[in-house]
């Protein structure tokens, strides 16, 4: 084997390694919410979010039987996109993010209603069983050492 095929081998491999490694938790596109949540066991079936608008009022397509799938999954783990504009008022000087991370009626963070201010934070981090929301990668991985 010449030293230009072996050169090729290694280059494809590295190629490969990147590939297939899953994408690094980025920032949400600009005009849009993003919660990202971590599962200890980095299993997410059947784990959705219901999410609505203050007051009361639901985002369109999303119900309690059939919550928001994830958009995706990155190192952290999984998390949804909404625009912002689903949540702001017609004035938008108020963006109420409310949210239930659920599997069924297993409801994430003690079962709570929980809600985030879109205006002051355009993502949120949820690591399971902790109630905290948490607002930067930095603070959820101080707070949970097995986070890398």
């Amino acid at each position: 084997m010449s030293i230009r095929s072996l050169i090729f081998k290694a280059l494809a491999a590295v190629a490969l390694v990147f590939a297939v490694a899953t994408p690094a938790a980025a920032a949400p596109p600009a005009g849009m919410i993003q919660i990202n949540y971590h599962r200890v066991d980095g299993n997410y079936d059947n784990w959705g979010t219901h999410l609505w608008k203050s007051p009361n009022m639901p985002v369109e397509g999303v119900e309690w039987p059939t919550p928001m799938p994830p958009s995706g999954k990155n190192a952290f783990g999984v998390y949804w996109v909404r625009s912002e504009d689903e949540f702001s008022n017609k004035a938008k000087t108020k963006m109420t993010v409310n949210y239930i991370i659920h599997k069924g009626d297993i409801k994430e963070q003690g079962g709570k209603d929980m809600a985030f201010d879109g205006l002051a934070h355009k993502e949120i981090w949820v690591y399971e069983g902790d109630r905290t929301i948490y607002f930067s990668l930095d603070e959820v991985k101080a707070a949970h050492s097995d986070i890398k």
